[in-house]
């Protein structure tokens, strides 16, 4: 299901369920601003779950939380307090329940390298490549001559990746990042046509798109991904 039908679906359930709540008497003394700020904050929780993206789920329930508090007579915990807890419980989560992208077995290009991604260690020669960064930084370089997919997962830590020494498959290829606590930056070659997919939670994603030089027909390099209280950022050289 496409993100925009979650979103409307969920907005008029809780539509509905606050033309009902809005009777009771407990909640009359919500005001309209804060119905319509806690159906978007829930749509935004739902969908982030539905994505296993925690921080964009487990903070905008803390705001709930700070909106319902003292209306509805709950314990009362600062926002500070609420906030932390919400990063502290997104980071477990995302550490239990890790997201990756679905790869399916290939074959590449030159034929010795198939299957799956290991994720025993760094891998930044071939067609299929893979780093991890965790509480450090690095720089890495991607040499392939048919690149057909890649993954990085950055968290407490900044990583570079160059992929100027690297081909794109004729068929394009797929780089997923993972950014939570961190930093990475993307240095592309100007005659790719880069796709940028990537979902950002309470972090940004930046590309500096005036320098690309693609033509339509070039080979497309995909990004797919999360950031979350993170960057990326995309050169173009």
């Amino acid at each position: 299901m496409k993100s925009k039908n979650w979103f409307w679906g969920i907005l008029f359930l809780l539509s509905a369920i606050f033309v009902i709540a809005s009777q009771v008497d407990s909640f009359k003394r919500i005001g309209l601003l804060s119905y319509i700020a806690t159906a978007l904050l829930l749509v935004l929780a739902g969908i982030s779950l539905f994505d296993l993206n925690f921080f964009g789920a487990f903070i905008p329930l803390a705001f709930i939380y700070m909106i319902f508090q003292q209306p509805l007579g709950m314990v009362r915990i600062s926002a500070w307090l609420l906030l932390f807890a919400a990063v502290l419980t997104s980071i477990g989560f995302s550490i239990l329940f890790r997201r990756h992208p679905k790869h399916k077995a290939i074959r590449c290009c030159k034929g010795n390298d198939k299957g799956k991604f290991s994720y025993a260690s760094d891998k930044m020669d071939g067609n299929l490549v893979y780093a991890k960064v965790s509480f450090g930084s690095s720089s890495k370089y991607v040499h392939s001559d048919c690149l057909k997919s890649g993954e990085f997962h950055v968290s407490f830590g900044f990583m570079e990746v160059y992929f100027d020494q690297a081909q794109l498959s004729p068929e394009g290829a797929e780089v997923f990042v993972d950014v939570s606590f961190g930093a990475i930056e993307l240095y592309i070659p100007r005659h790719w046509n880069v796709e940028n997919n990537v979902h950002a939670s309470l972090g940004g994603v930046e590309e500096a798109r005036r320098f690309n030089n693609a033509s339509e027909n070039s080979p497309k390099l995909t990004l797919t991904g999360n950031v979350s209280l993170g960057g990326l950022e995309i050169n173009y050289i």
